[in-house]
């Protein structure tokens, strides 16, 4: 039941997420129209919100509590609630991932080919016949991420999945974790892990298609398509989409925000007040200061950790076909492994009591429950397992890009590998090892299944108490910190955009 409860969950992701994110990706990357560059920034805002933070919107807007469902719906089947709301949510967050990976693809679609296609058939008939068959891989791709990435995750179904016949089976190996040992929780979420074991085999099945028509080579200039009536139309309802997936979630947590109830003739009547969500969002810094420090904390030690590993296999695998097969398993493991197991596999690791014991106040402790038990040792290595893959993927397409003729001469000059790297390598992509670097800890820091069961004791990250926060039904506070998240990834968004659009322009 829960291997098929996982199987509907994917498949309605992947029905929301796969168009709405196909069109976007068509629109921004095959037309040239006034404000793409603002609907681009808009779609990569989308992409590092975290998806506790669009959870607490969406749920802000059309959950139980939400306005929709308190003006207008029922408290007692509001839109967005069991498999229902977990299929809604999970699809929309994937659907900017998508846009982000068949963009990609349509990138790589040879110009010429599209050129010479354009002299017999009009825009449309050379996206349907040229264009889209060759990024077909890249769909399939995107499809198997959303697959993935839906069935590994817990943050959404553990709000909305409450009852037992309807958990997946990453919910239902979380819930027999919480309630039994390890081994027994891993019997239970076998056929999961197998399934998830046959979606692996595909993806790097794919990868291995991508790698032999040499995708990472991008196309320097690729066509852009002329504007029609009809184009227009389609703009039209891709910026429409944007201002859904971005416009919505905002309004609806600045509504949730501001919400107050005011006594009128002797009745309460629910009312907003912009005041009141001034108020509640300033508040935020201050009254959850301590999350915030140790969030970035954490988030800083994960990305520095996977910026670490991710710098190391890209450029390995830049000319070795074992190095490449090792950092697309990396890639591809990262994206599929669910955060939960991930977390069991650290505990399994460290909570062993192994000699020698060490100070610890009036009392010994044993070095490796030290780190485990008094150190965000645990957090910041599942951290980093989570934002490896998008970094390994920044800067594997960085490296790639870079001259062979100057590495070769380097080379000849008498440097080492290793000082290839870093005088060669590091001078000329510093800015795309940068934006890897911001974008692992934006992944990181909005990470909530993967640390979830290895957050020490006094360790207070921001989102396990948004996620406490929401089981306790404190609307007005998810929703001021939700909007100061949003706030601080929208920054994070646009200094990871602009660096990697200055590293473009130097190529």
């Amino acid at each position: 039941m829960a291997l098929l409860n996982s199987a509907i969950l994917a498949a309605g992701a992947v029905a929301i997420a796969l168009p709405l994110g196909t069109l976007l990706a068509i629109v921004l990357t095959k037309f040239s129209f006034p404000g793409r560059d603002a609907a681009v920034a808009f779609l990569g805002v989308l992409l590092f919100l975290p998806l506790y933070v669009q959870l607490s919107a969406w749920d802000a807007a059309f959950g139980k509590l939400g306005w929709y469902s308190l003006s207008h719906g029922s408290l007692a089947e509001p839109l967005l609630a069991g498999i229902r709301g977990a299929i809604f949510v999970h699809g929309i967050a994937a659907a900017p991932w998508v846009a982000l990976v068949v963009g990609l693809g349509l990138l790589q679609v040879d110009p010429a080919q599209e050129e010479a296609a354009l002299l017999i058939f009009p825009p449309a008939g050379v996206l349907w016949r040229i264009t889209l068959p060759q990024s077909l891989p890249f769909l399939v791709a995107a499809a198997i991420w959303t697959v993935v990435s839906t069935t590994s995750e817990m943050t959404v179904t553990n709000i909305y999945l409450v009852d037992p016949r309807q958990w997946t089976f990453t919910e239902r190996f979380y819930m027999r974790l919480a309630g039994s040992d390890a081994g027994e929780a891993a019997v239970a979420v076998l056929p999961g892990v197998c399934a998830l074991a046959a979606v692996i085999a595909a993806a790097l099945w794919m990868v291995r298609r991508l790698a032999s028509r040499r995708v990472l080579a991008t196309i320097p200039r690729p066509l852009t398509l002329s504007i029609s009536r009809g184009q227009i139309l389609l703009m039209a309802l891709a910026w429409t989409i944007i201002a859904v997936l971005l416009g919505v979630p905002v309004a609806s947590l600045v509504i949730k925000a501001g919400f107050v109830v005011v006594q009128q003739t002797g009745e309460r009547l629910p009312s907003w007040s912009a005041i009141s969500c001034l108020q509640e969002v300033a508040t935020v810094p201050r009254r959850f200061a301590v999350e915030f420090r140790d969030t970035a904390e954490v988030a800083s030690g994960a990305a520095t950790l996977a910026l670490v590993v991710a710098s190391f296999l890209p450029w390995r695998a830049r000319r070795s076909g074992v190095w490449s097969v090792a950092t697309v398993s990396f890639i591809v493991l990262g994206l599929a492994i669910p955060g939960p197991l991930v977390g069991a596999a650290l505990i399994r690791l460290l909570n062993h009591d192994l000699p020698p014991a060490l100070p610890l106040g009036d009392s010994r402790k044993s070095w490796l429950l030290l780190l485990y038990d008094n150190t965000p040792l645990a957090p910041i290595v599942a951290q980093a397992i989570r934002a490896l893959p998008l970094a390994t993927l920044l800067l594997w397409h960085s490296f790639a890009t870079l001259s062979d003729d100057v590495l070769d001469a380097a080379a000849l000059d008498g440097l080492s590998p290793r000082q290839v790297f870093w005088r060669i390598g590091v001078p000329q992509r510093w800015r795309s090892i940068l934006a890897a670097w911001i974008a692992a800890f934006a992944i990181a820091a909005g990470d909530l299944a993967w640390v979830h069961l290895v957050t020490p004791p006094g360790l207070d990250l921001l989102q396990r108490r948004v996620f406490g926060l929401v089981h306790s039904g404190v609307e007005e506070q998810v929703a001021a910190i939700s909007l100061c998240v949003l706030i601080l990834y929208a920054a994070l968004a646009i200094v990871t955009m602009r660096l990697l659009s200055l590293q473009r322009r130097g190529n």
